[in-house]
């Protein structure tokens, strides 16, 4: 059955029913080239540079109703045993997503919702961060209608969060094929899908509010990624690097549900906060809380920079063992 991909695009800050041609055209052709590529990695483990009509994977554009801001794909790939990975489209863009885009943040759970969100200290004690507002998306799950019924600032954040859980889900149960990526070819991803979905985000400078990317099979409709304009905006200036660091710093808070933490570096002078992709967390998540004990931690990541170079924030992949003086 095929998977179908929809880009979804919401409100505009100049007209709600138009958007701006450039910033929509360099959307959809980042877009296209992301997903021609991912499928192309998916059948052989690699991607080409250029696309060529050789090279050009068959994903088509579907067509949508009069008005609509929809931009609907389809992937209509026939996989085989010999495909290096033989999982849906948006497995591999929960992958990259996961490793390129910032997850929730304490701080914006409790300005937003709850002002007594805990976390997990260097004592490992701690309660789950994200209650209140998983509750919300528990209820939104349960009721499409209720999220109409909250503020506009909660309803993106809780849209964010449910993206986030789906891809949590979807990389759980592929657990064994996304495994076939190493770490060279994880690089080989980051480095061509971070400008790409970079590319992406300019659609909301001016034209829309928000953007979600949902994949549909069959009746099975989920949530693979939702930006607002906050969000894009960090995007199109952050720089992920293409290498790996290892990275030597005091972790001062870590959230288990999700793999967010804070990280002190450069003798203390510099905060740092840091996700982990939910498909390395479970492997990650015991491993980080009993290092916290310790001064200082290793982390194998890779630095997300802004233009001038400057480290942002920090995408947890892996523990390095903790050098000794």
């Amino acid at each position: 059955m095929p998977e179908a991909m929809t880009f979804h695009f919401e409100g505009s800050l100049a007209d709600k029913h138009r958007m701006n041609f450039y910033e929509s055209a360099r959307f959809q052709y980042a877009a296209a080239r992301l997903m021609v590529k991912l499928a192309q990695f998916r059948k052989s483990g690699r991607f080409v540079k250029k696309i060529t009509n050789n090279s050009n994977i068959d994903i088509q554009l579907v067509t949508h109703s009069d008005g609509s801001f929809n931009v609907n794909v389809e992937d209509d790939s026939n996989l085989d045993d010999n495909a290096f990975l033989n999982v849906p489209l948006g497995d591999l863009l929960s992958y990259v997503t996961e490793r390129i885009i910032e997850k929730i943040d304490e701080n914006s759970i409790a300005q937003t919702i709850s002002p007594a969100a805990h976390v997990v200290t260097a004592d490992g004690s701690g309660a789950t961060a994200i209650a209140a507002l998983d509750q919300l998306v528990d209820a939104t799950m349960l009721d499409s209608s209720f999220i109409s019924r909250l503020p506009t600032n909660v309803q993106e954040l809780v849209k964010r969060r449910i993206a986030e859980i789906f891809r949590e889900r979807r990389l759980a149960e592929s657990e064994a094929a996304i495994s076939k990526i190493d770490f060279a070819r994880g690089q080989k991803l980051i480095a061509m899908s971070a400008p790409l979905i970079s590319e992406m985000a300019t659609a909301l400078r001016r034209s829309a509010d928000t953007l979600e990317i949902t994949s549909s099979i069959g009746e099975r409709r989920q949530s693979v990624l939702f930006l607002d304009q906050k969000m894009a905006q960090e995007i199109e200036t952050a720089i992920v690097d293409e290498d790996l660091s290892s990275i030597l710093g005091d972790i001062t808070q870590f959230n288990k549900d999700n793999g967010c933490g804070k990280l002190k570096i450069e003798n203390g002078t510099k905060t740092l906060s840091f996700s982990i992709p939910s498909d390395l967390l479970p492997v990650i998540r015991q491993q980080l809380i009993d290092n916290m004990k310790r001064d200082m931690v290793n982390l194998k990541a890779y630095f997300v920079r802004d233009r001038s170079g400057e480290p942002i924030r920090v995408i947890a992949v892996g523990i390095l063992e903790t050098p000794i003086d």
